[in-house]
């Protein structure tokens, strides 16, 4: 394949050319573990996961790296208010340390549901204080920080370009916008790096620095861990949108400032979901897990399937009739190949364009419309399943599985079909039609066809 990745850095899209032969190092912003993560945080781990597919069944070996931010996360997103831990602790009555342990097992969950596979290594930000404190002291070092009455804070205007990545021309006209206003910074796009404690009360999570006790930066860890397991430079990096503007200039800027060489190569962000036009949150009634959809009737599979049919720099309007039409849509995927023969051989050309789509900056929505052409090809019905199970190596929406699953008719509805076949052999059709009814209120479908009565089930 010739993948080609739009790069937030370049504003335009580019030619993947990795730094080593058929390697890729790969570094994913993971959440931050205070609370249960709503659909809308999950979006983005089913698009690079995606990624990471394209890239393995193109032959790379990809070494991916999420962290797992269990301090430092104010919750202004900047350096201003309280740690989102911290407050999680104060509301829940359960220190720091435990509520990340609980939700860091949620999130692994919600990615075991949506069968995104893990990355080769989750890093905590706790678990890699000291390696951070020393790349302060680099920085330190350097003349890049300085001292006011909250913490160390990194002087942006010491990077010639910092604001690329966001073409922040004139970060100055941000203020206000991006962070909140602190008299005491020289510059308003001025980021701390180390947050001193509270002096009236003893934090959770807090460690003995050269500056003096306290915790990092939230925008610290990203730098520190990429550089610890992918290098100075990696391949690429990926976030929300929302980092666009503050987190990853902060993370470029201080990693360009101890290295002097740009950290990623290729930068890529994802649009935002919306919920019925607003922002999904839990102040307006719009916070939806993925338990809440289970709980509602709806397969993990059904949402990714919904996120696929979205191409993920354009941002996704959700609603439960939308989610309800992806899973209507998977439905009737799995339905037309239920009875496929065993897979054997393979459409080439439509595997071409499926993977022409998928390089082509993850075009999914388009991806999914070559697996309908092979549903509606002329070719052998075999070919097809090979296909469309390669095809689902990138897309990951289990189609084998889900298969499987709905020709597994079990309890009540086997003696009706077992009736059925036996009514239909003696010619007794109105018995025959009356155990259909039966059956479909079963949620058993039933195809009459020359080879005798078949029957599926889908199951979400």
């Amino acid at each position: 394949m010739n993948i080609r990745l739009y790069n937030s850095l370049s504003k335009t899209k580019e030619e993947f050319k990795p730094i080593k032969k058929k390697e890729v190092g790969l570094y994913t912003c993971g959440p931050t573990v205070y609370d249960y993560p709503h659909i809308g945080n999950l979006m983005p781990y089913i698009v690079w996961d995606v990624l990471k597919k394209v890239l393995k069944v193109d032959g790379y070996k990809v070494k991916h790296i999420m962290n797992i931010t269990d301090v430092g996360h104010l919750t202004s997103d900047a350096d201003q208010g309280e740690d989102k831990l911290v407050k999680a602790s104060r509301e829940s009555g359960q220190n720091a340390w435990q509520i990340a342990e609980f939700f860091i097992k949620v999130f692994r969950n919600n990615l075991s549901s949506l069968n995104i596979d893990e990355p080769s290594k989750f890093i905590r930000a706790t678990e890699s204080i000291k390696e951070q404190i020393e790349f302060v002291r680099l920085l330190d070092q350097k003349g890049y920080l300085y001292k006011i009455s909250d913490g160390m804070y990194f002087d942006t205007s010491k990077i010639a370009d910092y604001g690329r990545l966001a073409n922040l021309a004139n970060v100055e006209l941000q203020e206000g916008a991006r962070v909140e206003k602190n008299e005491e910074k020289r510059n308003p796009s001025d980021f701390a790096v180390w947050k001193f404690s509270p002096e009236d009360r003893t934090r959770d999570m807090e460690w003995e620095s050269p500056w003096g006790l306290g915790f990092p930066g939230w925008h610290l860890e990203c730098s520190v861990m990429s550089r610890l397991e992918l290098g100075d430079t990696f391949d690429i990096h990926t976030g929300g949108m929302d980092h666009l503007t503050v987190h990853h200039p902060n993370e470029m800027a201080q990693s360009q400032a101890v290295t002097g060489k740009l950290q990623a190569n290729y930068w890529l962000h994802n649009a935002f979901i919306k919920y019925e036009g607003g922002k999904m949150s839990k102040s307006n009634g719009t916070f939806i897990t993925l338990e809440e959809l289970r709980a509602k009737g709806f397969s993990p599979m059904s949402y990714r399937f919904l996120i696929l049919q979205n191409h993920y720099r354009k941002p996704l309007n959700f609603s439960l009739e939308s989610l309800q039409a992806a899973q209507n849509g998977l439905a009737a995927i799995v339905r037309a190949i239920a009875f496929y023969p065993k897979a054997k051989g393979g459409c080439k050309e439509l595997e071409a364009e499926f993977y022409e789509a998928v390089s082509d900056d993850l075009n999914t929505s388009k991806a999914l419309a070559v697996v309908q052409k092979v549903i509606e090809a002329d070719c052998k019905d075999n070919a097809k399943l090979a296909t469309i199970l390669k095809m689902d190596e990138v897309l990951g929406l289990r189609l084998e599985g889900l298969v499987k699953n709905a020709l597994d008719i079990t309890g009540e509805a086997v003696v009706i079909l077992e009736e059925r076949i036996k009514a239909r052999d003696n010619k007794d059709w109105p018995s025959a039609d009356r155990l259909r009814n039966k059956l479909t209120a079963l949620g058993v479908e039933v195809q009459d066809t020359p080879d005798g009565q078949r029957a599926i089930q889908i199951k979400f």
